[in-house]
């Protein structure tokens, strides 16, 4: 009983009682009596521990009814959070001591500089960037003969390793929006033309202005997630500008809506801009158009796997590819040239991002959708944030650090 109560204790992340172990010491006593030998009885009860709910979900707060999460609690919260596993033996005495609450910030800032650290850098950015999306439609070899899979898995380092650079350096989040440098391997650098790096692995890069990148909306794998394989889709990288970077998720589409028109052979070559404007006369379609459609607009001079280009090809049709089109009126009105111009706007919303940012990581960590009543507490984080001028790993800090964290 000894041994499998100190096992279940770590299984299950805190103190287990004698009586909660009942029904594991009788399939123990039963497979005994059965002939099996101690060692296959014993392995059978710690199936049982392995397979209760108490192990596989962090469970808080019964049989109690609370609002506040104790201390054994709120350790498995944090670690799964910052780590992506069970807490390590300073948190498990920290917790034990009942100390936890008192010796928060201690805690978290010994965490958020343990290399542990990377695990929550990479789950998090590939979550809320999407990056499992990238590579769902294989591009087609004919019409994009540079990508490969080397390229593919490159391009979705980049942000992660972009992220990891942000919140080990604290800088600001408004670099998330645009900056003047990127990470980059040989392989980004090929493709995007830039100076090859002098080592092995991703590493800072200067960009210039003529190099058309700058922030996550302009890299190779956010614009190559939100499109087909054959073309680029102005109406998903729209949304995907609105989840990620307002933590806005459009309506979806009405039921039997038709797709856009193709260009008959016989007809001008015209943009898919130019397609989906007469698509969006339809009057169910046109008032989420209207809110989504110029966040995509602004990406349209980068083709379906994120290469810079002044004319679209136009499968289908005749006469010369069309000019892209990357200006667009903001749903607030303001009118922007091109996907710098946009980048500027977004600028000016930063306190928006900010917010969507932090209600990012607040769902991480949680494990759940965020409602009206935490609006308070993502409030009191953002002020924090404002305070700690912007910086990434200061926002990830306030969020382990905030009221939110500690309630169930």
């Amino acid at each position: 009983a000894t041994h499998l109560q100190r096992f279940t204790q770590r299984a299950w992340r805190r103190p287990v009682k004698t009586e909660e172990l009942t029904r594991y010491l009788a399939a123990y006593e039963s497979e005994r009596e059965a002939g099996e030998s101690v060692a296959e009885a014993f392995r059978v009860a710690l199936k049982g521990v392995l397979t209760s709910r108490h192990f596989i979900y962090l469970v808080e707060g019964e049989p109690e009814v609370r609002e506040q999460l104790n201390d054994w609690e709120l350790a498995s919260r944090l670690s799964y959070f910052l780590w992506s596993s069970m807490p390590d033996e300073g948190l498990f005495q920290t917790a034990q001591d009942g100390a936890l609450t008192d010796v928060l910030e201690r805690e978290v800032d010994r965490m958020l500089t343990d290399d542990r650290v990377n695990r929550f850098i990479e789950d998090f950015s590939r979550q809320w960037l999407q990056l499992h999306k990238l590579g769902m439609f294989a591009p087609d070899k004919g019409l994009y003969p540079r990508y490969d899979s080397w390229l593919e898995t490159s391009l979705r380092d980049e942000p992660i390793e972009f992220f990891r650079e942000l919140f080990t350096n604290n800088l600001p989040i408004k670099q998330f929006l645009d900056a003047d440098w990127t990470m980059a391997n040989a392989r980004v650098a090929d493709f995007y033309g830039l100076p090859e790096p002098k080592s092995d692995g991703f590493q800072r890069v200067s960009l210039r202005p003529e190099d058309h990148r700058g922030g996550l909306l302009t890299m190779a794998s956010v614009l190559g997630l939100t499109s087909d394989g054959t073309r680029h889709r102005p109406v998903h990288r729209g949304v995907w500008v609105s989840e990620t970077i307002f933590n806005k998720t459009p309506p979806p589409p009405p039921a039997n809506v038709d797709s856009i028109e193709p260009v008959p052979p016989e007809g001008d070559k015209v943009t898919i801009r130019e397609r989906l404007a007469v698509h969006a006369q339809n009057t169910s379609c046109a008032a989420c158009h209207r809110n989504i459609d110029p966040y995509g607009f602004a990406f349209d001079q980068y083709d379906a796997i994120g290469q810079w280009r002044t004319r679209e090809r136009v499968e289908g049709g005749k006469g010369q590819d069309p000019l892209v089109d990357a200006s667009g009126v903001m749903p607030d009105g303001r009118e922007f040239r091109d996907a710098n111009h946009f980048k500027q706007l977004l600028f000016e919303d930063r306190d928006r991002f900010l917010r969507a940012f932090i209600e990012h990581v607040s769902t991480y960590a949680l494990r759940r959708v965020l409602t009206v009543d935490d609006a308070d507490d993502i409030d009191a984080i953002v002020e924090e944030a404002r305070q700690n001028q912007y910086g990434v790993r200061e926002i990830v800090r306030a969020v382990g650090l905030s009221d939110l964290m500690r309630k169930r």
